[in-house]
């Protein structure tokens, strides 16, 4: 019977360990930011830019907490924010984007006044916003294979353009070929009929010494020659 219970427990313990990375993309942090060291949230976008993930963080802001995120320094801030996830008093937020060896990363602190939002203080609500970041984690992986499928499509013009450019050049070497068979051919008829001028120009220049002979003859002669 013990085998049998533990059995089953082994299986949710080996399925939770093999759960695909993305289930932790929302990690629970304590960093650095304006105010010192304070709780937080930090996801890593993998082939990301951080213009990419500014970008995609200002426009998700703005949807959810209808924020308009200004920067000082490396801080971008936002403040007298409302949102059900995190009741009904106001909030402030704070963000960090940074570039990272693999992409770049985005830290993220909810100041909710009485303390920074985090799990050990308020899980339910730590929780629901983590929920709500994993879902900013897919929108700037969608954008990441956006640019890079519109990346590899210019590849792909690129690719079929200087395609396109050798079919071309292809095209034109044959065409100099058969116009440069077309000069050989006539050459080659052009040398044939030298060849047979040459012959009769031979014949033509031994018959015209016969007569500068016989003319140089009839000089010699010309005493003899009968009125």
């Amino acid at each position: 019977m013990q085998i049998k219970t533990i059995l089953p427990l082994l299986f949710v313990l080996l399925g939770t360990a093999l759960l695909p990375a993305q289930n932790n993309v929302v990690r629970e942090t304590e960093r650095m930011m304006s105010f010192g060291s304070r709780p937080g949230f930090r996801l890593e976008f993998p082939n990301a830019t951080t213009d990419m993930v500014e970008n995609e963080w200002k426009n998700w802001t703005k949807k959810h907490f209808n924020a308009k995120l200004k920067k000082k320094g490396n801080e971008w801030s936002a403040n007298d924010l409302k949102s059900s996830m995190l009741g009904a008093d106001p909030f402030s937020l704070y963000s960090n984007i940074e570039k990272t060896s693999s992409g770049a990363a985005l830290t993220a602190w909810f100041d909710t006044g009485s303390s920074f939002l985090n799990s050990r203080d308020n899980p339910s609500r730590s929780t629901e916003v983590s929920s709500a970041l994993r879902q900013f984690y897919y929108d700037v992986r969608r954008a990441t294979y956006d640019k890079q499928i519109k990346d590899e499509e210019k590849k792909l013009k690129d690719l079929e353009k200087n395609n396109q450019n050798m079919a071309k050049t292809s095209k034109d070497l044959e065409k100099s070929i058969d116009d440069y068979k077309a000069k050989i051919k006539k050459a080659e008829d052009d040398i044939l009929k030298l060849a047979r001028d040459q012959e009769s120009g031979l014949i033509n220049m031994e018959n015209q010494r016969k007569v500068i002979e016989e003319m140089k003859q009839r000089k010699l002669n010309v005493e003899s020659e009968s009125n």
